[in-house]
């Protein structure tokens, strides 16, 4: 299984330019690397990338789409890879570490001015999202995009309230509709099915940006 490359041109003849730098920030005693693009505002929002041990990193087409949708209503954005992917070190740890590493991204997106911190993980992201809030409040808006609870536990109980949207497609695997809609119900969520879709959202990049934006952003803004 491979996740689509990142996009490039998604956003193209939309107005919209997303300037990203290069940065490196700590996990522990890690360094990861990630790219930062400035809003010029007090908003953020860190976004986890799928599995890599599947080839998933922050160049991906759902990673970028959730910066464009976010980057587009004034938040800063911060994409990273997790430990042991591109020019991150360390090595993979099946989710644990990992929620050290969203610990670091927060960190460094809380140490560049943002106050008011959205999360967003697609996929594996999304598990450790999930795994990071179960010990940790929100302090802005939380989007997970097929979290893949029909094969990784959750634990709704320590999520509820603090998950705004979580999008999905109704031919995925890891995420299916008879799982996902309960679970959301649970944490007090809301579902938003995206149709003819299957866990990778290819082509369906521009409807992920559209919904992310009408059921969680245009709320704020």
């Amino acid at each position: 299984m491979r996740w689509p490359a990142t996009l490039g041109a998604i956003e193209k003849g939309r107005g919209v330019v997303l300037q990203e730098e290069r940065i490196y920030f700590n996990s522990g005693d890690l360094k990861l690397e990630g790219l930062y693009a400035d809003a010029g505002s007090d908003c953020g929002v860190v976004i986890s990338h799928p599995n890599p041990l599947m080839g998933g990193s922050m160049h991906n087409n759902v990673v970028e789409s959730l910066g464009f949708a976010f980057f587009r209503k004034g938040y800063s954005t911060l994409r990273f890879n997790f430990r042991g992917v591109g020019r991150s070190t360390g090595v993979h740890d099946k989710g644990e570490g990992e929620k050290e590493d969203l610990a670091g991204a927060i960190a460094c997106m809380s140490g560049r001015g943002a106050t008011n911190i959205a999360l967003s993980g697609y996929s594996f992201g999304a598990w450790v999202t999930a795994g990071y809030l179960q010990n940790n409040l929100p302090t802005g808006p939380v989007v997970l995009v097929a979290p893949p609870v029909s094969v990784y536990p959750f634990s709704p109980e320590a999520l509820l309230g603090k998950i705004d949207l979580i999008v999905f497609g109704d031919k995925d695997p890891f995420c299916r509709s008879e799982d996902i809609l309960p679970f959301s119900q649970k944490i007090e969520a809301k579902p938003v099915l995206i149709f003819q879709t299957d866990h990778f959202f290819a082509g369906k990049e521009n409807d992920l940006i559209e919904n992310v934006q009408k059921y969680v952003l245009d709320s704020v803004f």
